[in-house]
């Protein structure tokens, strides 16, 4: 069935959302143990983040946040402490 990690990096994330979604449609799971699923891993997700940044690499991965949490991978109070870690660390040329 569904393989239960204790963490997992945002691209692990959606594929196990994804995993879920296929589960569901296939009636192997119900709705309600999806959204168990679904806390469990929004609960263990976890973004590497670097000591420092250059300017371009800092508009990358400020971007790619902004992808995680469109997506709902990340959550928006957990992307504002990323953006800030990234911001404070983005060395200036």
């Amino acid at each position: 069935m569904f393989e239960k990690k204790q963490s997992y990096t945002p691209t692990e994330a959606q594929r196990a959302y994804e995993q879920l979604d296929q589960l569901v449609a296939k009636n192997a799971i119900n709705p309600r143990q999806t959204g168990v699923y679904r806390r469990h891993i929004a609960s263990r997700i976890q973004v590497t983040l670097k000591p420092s940044y250059t300017a371009q690499a800092a508009r990358r991965a400020k971007a790619e946040i902004v992808k995680l949490t469109e997506a709902g991978t990340v959550a928006m109070k957990s992307a504002a402490a990323y953006r800030a870690h990234i911001t404070k660390r983005t060395r200036t040329a």
